[in-house]
């Protein structure tokens, strides 16, 4: 079956976009998308529960596509990236992705982050990343999908990096292997440390808080889980996640208690 390569939908670059340090800022009401500076308690636990039950399912977590999105806006790329708003782009960028995969017979399994760095940081201001599920036979594919989507190609020494690193696709990632540590690397953006009844505590439903990093505004939601490995796919499986959600889960005597063992 031949597949023919994506292209985005055709949009019209908004006006009002201006500079600050090396990153794009959109001039606008500011309340057109709510604004965080990281995620929500709980999400980390929440995306490595999906993993697990991604690896129960048979299409584990195992390729990890960065896209510096703040990049591509500041040097102009078109498609999604010419919509204005990065929340418009990453809406947009997540609907491609999930028709390509769909379209080779593949369910769409993917947890996503959107985070930001420092001006000084490797991948500067705002960027994605997405965890999803992809046969290795399909990387040269989706290595050759991505500079239409981006409009930077690959670079001439690396195919699954991009010509000025503005993306990259590794099936490796800090910590070692395995879905639910790549969702632990995905959700480090969830504070270690958290303010209850007037005092800091630690935030005991972060699963790993050795993973930290990537906080800074963005606007829009900051985090998606496809529908095929959410709470409902897995309520409907019959699945518990091993991470506990809640405080009474966490408690010693919650449901959770019990230490968790890969593969049971």
């Amino acid at each position: 079956m031949r597949h023919e390569i994506l292209a985005p939908a055709r949009t019209k670059r908004l006006h009002g976009i201006t500079s600050r340090g090396s990153c794009l800022v959109v001039v606008g009401p500011p309340t057109r998308y709510p604004v965080t500076d990281k995620l929500p308690r709980g999400t980390q636990a929440r995306m490595m529960n999906a993993a697990v039950f991604s690896e129960k399912i048979g299409y584990p977590l195992n390729t990890h596509t960065i896209i510096n999105a703040a990049q591509l806006q500041r040097i102009g790329a078109g498609g999604v990236f010419g919509i204005g708003h990065l929340w418009d782009g990453f809406q947009e960028l997540m609907q491609l992705m999930r028709k390509w995969h769909t379209g080779r017979g593949l369910p769409w399994v993917m947890i996503a982050s959107r985070e930001y760095n420092s001006t000084r940081a490797k991948h500067p201001c705002e960027h994605w990343h997405i965890a999803h599920h992809q046969p290795r036979e399909l990387r040269s594919d989706w290595t050759a999908q991505l500079p239409v989507w981006t409009e930077e190609g690959t670079s001439a020494a690396d195919d699954s990096i991009s010509e000025h690193n503005a993306w990259r696709v590794t099936s490796r990632w800090p910590g070692g292997r395995g879905p639910d540590n790549l969702a632990a690397y995905l959700g480090k953006a969830e504070p270690g440390r958290i303010k209850l009844h007037g005092k800091w505590q630690e935030n005991t439903l972060k699963p790993r808080p050795d993973k930290y990093g990537g906080e800074g505004p963005v606007e829009g939601k900051r985090f998606r889980i496809s529908r095929s490995i959410d709470r409902a796919a897995q309520a409907k499986a019959g699945f518990a996640g091993p991470y506990p959600l809640t405080r009474h889960e966490a408690s010693p005597s919650g449901p959770h208690s019990a230490p968790y063992e890969a593969g049971a």
